[in-house]
């Protein structure tokens, strides 16, 4: 099973991670699926993303 790190970083600023409130978060995506969902999701929003997946599987 393929696993990967999906962080996102807003070039805008504003908070991603909701919890602190930083502009840049990662968590482990064990999906693929799951993956594809939120790369498509982080197109869309409006905080401008820089997103980066590193595969540690």
């Amino acid at each position: 099973m393929a696993t990967w790190i999906f962080t996102a970083t807003s070039r805008t600023g504003q908070p991603v991670n909701t919890i602190t409130g930083a502009p840049t978060d990662s968590i482990a995506v064990y999906d693929k699926a799951d993956l594809d969902r939120r790369i498509a999701a982080a197109k869309n929003d409006p905080r401008d993303l820089i997103v980066t997946v590193e595969s540690i599987d």
